[in-house]
């Protein structure tokens, strides 16, 4: 009996950390774009992608967002894309952070922090030229992404969509 326990226990911690793991790895938040124009996919299915995002965003006390197909933030987000978005204190963001804001006509956008200008931030999508007219404040920011989960083309998900407007 202690022994089936022992394994028990082993394979939960052994979830957990392999959960963890892939969050840290995928989650290169702050890091410049790479320079491949499709963002990386696995065979993860959007429905196993979306359950892990849950678990990550509840541990971080946010949300799940589902990338919407705008092509904005390629090749670091595509469509095939699921993110977890943590709380965080607009004083604890940093330049290069991809975070998620409400713009003006309601929307979720995800993009990545550029400039600081006048104590709010300017944004831009890794795949546009010009930085967002809106600009990141206290009062619209969602969240900062703490992990990127890739999935499978074609797959579907009923987590909200984030756009990653051009």
């Amino acid at each position: 009996m202690q022994n089936n326990c022992v394994k028990l226990a082993f394979l939960s911690f052994r979830r957990l950390s392999s959960l963890v793991a892939a969050a840290l790895v995928l989650s290169g938040c702050t890091t410049s774009a790479p320079v491949a124009m499709t963002a990386p996919q696995s065979n993860l299915s959007r429905a196993s992608a979306v359950q892990m995002a849950q678990r990550t965003a509840e541990a971080a006390g946010g949300n799940v967002f589902m990338v919407a197909p705008t092509g904005s933030m390629k090749p670091t987000l595509d469509e095939n894309s699921v993110v977890a978005v943590e709380r965080v204190f607009f004083a604890q963001l940093r330049q290069g952070d991809i975070v998620i804001y409400r713009s003006v006509a309601g929307q979720p956008i995800v993009h990545r922090l550029q400039a600081q200008v006048q104590n709010n931030w300017q944004v831009l999508g890794d795949n546009n030229d010009a930085v967002d007219r809106e600009l990141v404040t206290p009062a619209n920011l969602l969240g900062r992404v703490c992990a990127i989960f890739y999935t499978s083309p074609g797959s579907q998900g009923t987590a909200p969509a984030a756009l990653a407007q051009r």
